[in-house]
């Protein structure tokens, strides 16, 4: 399978440019930031990436000495917020949240439709955490209370179930297309522009199931309102490890969606990795581990390097499990 991507070409002299002023002594290195920066989440507020965003953007903001403001850009299976920061100005003062979503799957559920290259268009600073999800139902609505309970419902109606997602092509459709296609059931797909909106409407049954980050989901497993029957990593989850995995049942059913931070191409160097440095130490703080511990997330602290070749590997992984699962958005 074959995907053109667009040559970096402005963005790119205008880095190299940048990184050239920024190493002369005396100049702009020690300026930045003069002024507060804005954090783009290319979903709506409540959501796992906008948990992400928001308490990475409290805890730099001090680090920076200026304030970090969360600008929620959703639509679009998140390509509207991603493109938006793409055409950003490369001056380190626009930041946004990238994701499995944007980064793994919309280059192959969109193609000549994103409008964004996702190798030319973005200087990558580093991965923030990682959210396990689970797959739960509205019990009110579906009598399931196992896995395969569920899928014996589905199989015993045919196409009457819904289910929704905080957007089409997003990581928690994928998966839920993934799951359905691997048992063999068909349910009906209700896109929502984030997993707030979605997870209100499955929380009060005008919807019936879904797949949705741990994060956002799980406090409604825990007060009753939903029932958990699966998650959708490589292992059990630790936080509920009782709760068997998709994969066991179908080995090629297996998404871990993640969540960083990347700002325009362009960007300077010595911008990108002092931010880098400041939003890993943010996720190494006790605090901030602690608060992700406590929302199910886990932290993933990488350089700017590391963080480039890992969407790089994430982007070739998911084309040939939407090329196998014959994944496609209209």
């Amino acid at each position: 399978m074959t995907h053109t991507l667009r040559q970096p070409g402005r963005r790119a002299l205008l880095g190299l440019a940048g990184a050239a002023l920024l190493s002369r002594p005396g100049l702009a290195q020690g300026a930045w930031p003069e002024r507060g920066l804005t954090l783009i989440v290319p979903f709506a507020p409540g959501g796992a990436t906008d948990m992400i965003g928001r308490l990475v953007a409290d805890r730099l903001s001090p680090r920076l000495g200026r304030p970090v403001v969360v600008e929620n850009r959703p639509g679009g299976a998140a390509n509207i917020g991603v493109a938006a920061l793409a055409r950003s100005a490369p001056d380190g003062y626009t930041i946004g949240i990238v994701s499995l979503t944007t980064f793994g799957l919309n280059p192959w559920l969109y193609r000549d439709r994103l409008p964004f290259d996702p190798v030319g268009d973005f200087a990558f600073i580093s991965n923030g955490a990682t959210t396990p999800n689970v797959l739960v139902v509205n019990p009110r609505k579906v009598p399931a209370g196992t896995l395969q309970e569920l899928v014996a419902w589905l199989r015993d109606h045919p196409g009457q179930a819904n289910y929704g997602s905080s957007g089409a092509g997003t990581a928690i459709h994928v998966a839920m297309e993934m799951f359905l296609a691997a048992a063999g059931v068909k349910a009906t797909h209700v896109p929502y522009r984030g997993s707030g909106p979605m997870m209100t409407d499955l929380v009060g049954g005008q919807i019936d199931l879904a797949i949705d980050a741990a994060s956002v989901a799980w406090p409604h497993v825990q007060s009753g309102a939903l029932r958990a029957v699966a998650t959708t990593g490589a292992e059990r989850a630790s936080f509920s490890p009782d709760l068997p995995t998709l994969a066991e049942t179908w080995p090629q059913v297996v998404i871990d969606p993640w969540h960083g931070f990347a700002a325009p191409a362009g960007t300077p160097r010595p911008v990108v990795e002092r931010l880098s440095r400041e939003i890993q130490a943010v996720l190494r703080e006790p605090q901030t581990e602690e608060k992700m511990r406590q929302q199910v997330m886990v932290p993933r602290p990488m350089d700017p390097a590391a963080f480039t070749a890992f969407v790089a590997a994430e982007r070739a992984r998911y084309g040939a499990v939407i090329e196998r699962a014959n994944i496609r958005v209209d």
